[in-house]
């Protein structure tokens, strides 16, 4: 998918890319991931951090035409080499406890 279309119409933010779109279901699955500048201690500030694992949330987003359209958002979860500190990287545009994202 274009990334113009991601930020400006799914406002999804630029420091996130599209990796895959792909058709399932009857609906549009749009799978993306964080971009490197996004992997920085909360604590200290250091990018030395160790990536550990990530899991995935589905978020629902405008439709085209009847189809639906999930953003598959890719979360990372890290550990910061200088104070040890264990985070995700959580999206954004998207609220930690609902499926539909911020506008």
């Amino acid at each position: 998918m274009e990334d113009t279309l991601l930020h400006e119409i799914f406002g999804v933010s630029k420091s996130y890319r599209s990796v895959k779109t792909e058709v399932e279901h009857g609906g549009v699955i749009v799978a993306v991931e964080p971009l490197d500048k996004l992997y920085v201690c909360p604590d200290c500030g250091s990018r030395e951090v160790i990536r550990k694992g990530k899991r995935i949330r589905r978020v629902q987003t405008l439709p085209i035409g009847f189809h639906p359209v999930y953003l598959e958002v890719e979360v990372p979860r890290c550990q910061c080499k200088g104070c040890q500190r264990v985070f995700e990287i959580a999206p954004p545009f998207a609220r930690p406890t609902r499926t539909i994202p911020k506008r």
